[in-house]
């Protein structure tokens, strides 16, 4: 009896040996997996290293860091507050007893630079934080979610407004799956001449990493509406980008969405605009993307860094075109009054064909493809009005309208002296170079074959550019 009491005694201590070490060594799993996590967020997104502090207790830790934001005079601080696992301190004062490695409370703070303008310091500092809790199981996979405050902020006579932001997130332990989305209920713009209020704004996010270390997935911005009174109202706009892998390649599909889109008295929409770009070699993708997460990590003037930038932009231009990239609208639709906008095109680059790294500039001629647009005259008026009513407005400011005539400037009488002059005003802005008419509408065409350009049907010579 007195054996079996030793054993049991011996293995219930260890089991409070165990539960007392717990928390520390998971600490320590933590520090570990936070110090790589920040690596791999620093790499993919060319931030430059940072200056992160950690603090490691028994049942909790904290960190600090600091880093700026390439190309803005911006510094974001975060802090972090990590509650050791088995069982976190306040899930398990919540009554949730799930293990997990840590819970996490983060803030992020963006504070202005020296070289900051004052307009920016000032907006920054009334911005509140982003807090973030996340959730680490015990594979090291986190759940997270997002919220920052909704608030005002007074800038002179300009305000602006926003309400609570609020989303959620997912990734696994190597961040090789990401998934976030986010909204942002309502923000408003309020000035002298005008105010912008944009609603239900959300941003989805749907990533990983596929071949090459190259990052696949698809990523989304909608917005519910934009107003901005009293000139232009907008309606469920939608902007996506998906990246599909395609053996070797990267398939990269661009899509832009608008409901209704109102301008004045006139409606414009539904509109759409997809674009595919195909045979993007992968590996060769992610090396450019890491070149240039380098070159912006490093700290030296901004005018160095731009023309670095240039530099790889022509040597990976030349690696990308081996493989014969062709880029394609598959579809060009905007519903006017009067008619429809509509277009296609579709371009390769034959780099297959010959070797275009000892000179860049030999792209241009290495591309062949066709392009086309129809559009009808109600939308070219549209486009130029603007143009005739600061016309019309500065005519009377200068006092070239007489007073019967300045107070007979009605929306008609607007519209009847457009309808006169927007053919001079199309001319003027080169439509007439670059369209036709076709059935009451303007078309343009264009086709391209190693450096010969053909526009409408003529030939473009180097005096008629």
């Amino acid at each position: 009896m007195k054996r079996i009491l030793l054993i049991v005694s011996i293995i219930a201590g260890l089991l409070v040996i165990a539960l007392a070490a717990a928390p520390f060594w998971l600490g320590m799993q933590t520090e570990a997996a936070f110090n790589e996590a920040m690596k791999t967020v620093a790499k993919r997104s060319g931030l430059p290293g940072t200056d992160t502090q950690f603090s490691r207790g028994w049942l909790s830790s904290s960190a600090t860091d600091r880093f700026s934001l390439p190309g803005a005079p911006v510094t974001v601080e975060a802090t972090h507050r990590f509650e050791h696992g088995p069982l976190p301190l306040s899930r398990l004062v919540a009554g949730d007893i799930t293990p997990a490695l840590a819970r996490i409370e983060s803030t992020f703070k963006m504070t202005p630079d020296k070289a900051a303008p004052a307009e920016l310091a000032q907006l920054l500092r009334a911005l509140p934080p982003m807090e973030i809790v996340t959730m680490l199981d015990l594979a090291g996979n986190g759940t997270g979610d997002i919220t920052l405050q909704g608030g005002a902020h007074k800038l002179g006579e300009e305000q602006f407004k926003w309400t609570a932001v609020s989303g959620t997130m997912f990734f696994d332990k190597d961040l090789k799956k990401i998934r976030a989305d986010i909204t942002l209920p309502s923000f408003q713009y309020e000035s002298k001449t005008g105010s912008l209020v944009v609603k239900n704004t959300s941003v989805s996010s749907d990533v990983y990493e596929g071949t090459g270390g190259y990052m696949f997935g698809r990523n989304s911005l909608s917005v519910g509406s934009i107003t901005m009174a009293p000139l232009m109202e907008i309606s469920d706009v939608r902007m996506g980008a998906m990246i599909q892998p395609q053996g070797k390649f990267a398939t990269v599909k661009l899509t832009y969405g608008v409901k209704q889109m109102t301008l004045a008295k006139d409606k414009y929409g539904p509109g759409n605009l997809n674009i595919t770009i195909r045979n993007l070699d992968a590996v060769t993708l992610k090396k450019f993307e890491d070149e240039l997460n380098s070159i912006n990590a490093r700290s030296m003037p901004e005018e160095q860094k731009q023309m670095m930038v240039a530099g790889k932009l022509m040597e990976y231009a030349s690696k990308l075109t081996r493989d014969d990239p062709e880029i394609e609208i598959t579809k060009l639709s905007i519903v006017a009054p009067g008619g429809e906008l509509t277009g296609n095109a579709k371009f390769v680059i034959q780099g297959s064909q010959q070797d275009l790294s000892a000179n860049p500039m030999l792209i241009l001629t290495a591309i062949k493809g066709s392009a086309e647009m129809t559009m009808p005259e109600s939308l070219a008026k549209a486009m130029v009005m603007p143009q005739i009513q600061r016309d019309l407005a500065l005519l009377q400011q200068e006092g070239k309208l007489s007073r019967e005539e300045a107070a007979n400037l009605s929306p008609d009488t607007i519209d009847q002296i457009a309808e006169q002059a927007y053919p001079g005003y199309l001319s003027g802005s080169g439509f007439g170079r670059w369209f036709v008419r076709d059935n009451n509408g303007l078309k343009f065409s264009l086709s391209v074959n190693r450096g010969q350009v053909v526009v409408n049907g003529v030939p473009m010579t180097g005096s008629a550019r």
